[in-house]
């Protein structure tokens, strides 16, 4: 297998962290971005741990422009080409839309969305001459498909990276330009992803607080369950992805979300049907 140069976001835990891992194993050259490197330490023990000699770990701050130039600047001075770039770092708050202020709305979509945008757009021009196919592989989630109360800035960002994803793949084929571009869509992780949520102060307080505390008990019963799918698992088929060059737009993992998307498919716009199902499946997971 040849080696590839692979960019990854979010790497300081969860599904970054793991893809970085599953990547080096595989025997590519990986640079392993965070925002905060004083949280490194989990994956500098697995890199001593497994003799992982090909992995970079370096910080990024997906929502900053100038720290995404950056970084690409940096490792374009050390490898020819980008082969993969899989955006994958990103969080949820919790909160209604009068609740949310601007700039809480606003970070949000800067990293889970404009982040992968601008971290694209810088690294395209690096991807094109590479030695078989490039791939941008984006993570996105059920959240991309149905609208979840409570959690609006996350659900926009999920909507507009498979918009991106989509616009873009079709982009690129008709420039012939020989990138690919796929996304995963995941149900729920377990990951560390629902310990980071966070709340908007203005909801503990509003008319809108018990809704939001019954959505943070959801979260602390999804913390808690041990069903969800694995985040090994998201990079095992992260590597299975990149073997086979990204050929699908959209990669499902999980139980919970080929359910929660067929039932999209199944009932479109009848949302009575849609929020009945929603509360089955997630209900065969939580009781």
């Amino acid at each position: 297998m040849t080696q590839k140069t692979v960019l990854i976001t979010g790497c300081s835990s969860g599904i970054g962290l793991e893809t970085a891992v599953a990547c080096a194993k595989a025997g590519h050259r990986v640079f392993a971005t965070m925002r905060n490197l004083n949280k490194k330490e989990k994956l500098e023990k697995r890199i001593e741990d497994e003799k992982l000699e090909n992995i970079e770990i370096i910080r990024l701050d997906v929502s900053d422009n100038s720290s995404i130039r950056d970084t690409i600047a940096s490792i374009v001075r050390k490898v020819d080409n980008i082969d993969v770039l899989f955006n994958n770092a990103g969080y949820m708050r919790v909160g209604s839309l009068e609740d949310l202020t601007l700039r809480e709305i606003q970070e949000q979509i800067n990293t889970d969305l404009m982040g992968p945008i601008h971290l694209t757009k810088l690294a395209l021009p690096h991807m094109q001459d590479v030695d078989g196919t490039g791939l941008v592989l984006n993570m996105s989630s059920v959240a991309g498909k149905i609208g979840f109360g409570l959690s609006l800035p996350y659900c926009i960002s999920k909507f507009g990276i498979e918009g991106f994803t989509e616009s873009l793949r079709r982009e690129l084929l008709g420039a012939e330009v020989n990138v690919n571009v796929a996304l995963i869509e995941a149900g729920i992780v377990h990951t560390e992803f629902f310990d980071n949520v966070r709340r908007t102060e203005a909801s503990k307080s509003s008319n809108y607080a018990t809704q939001t505390e019954i959505m943070m008990g959801i979260i602390e019963k999804i913390k808690k369950e041990t069903t969800w799918t694995h985040p090994v698992e998201i990079a095992e088929k992260v590597v299975e992805i990149i073997n086979e060059d990204g050929k699908l737009v959209r990669y499902v993992i999980g139980r919970d979300a080929e359910s929660l998307i067929n039932s999209v498919y199944s009932y479109q716009d009848n949302h009575e049907r849609m929020d009945n199902a929603i509360a089955e499946i997630m209900g065969q997971y939580m009781n």
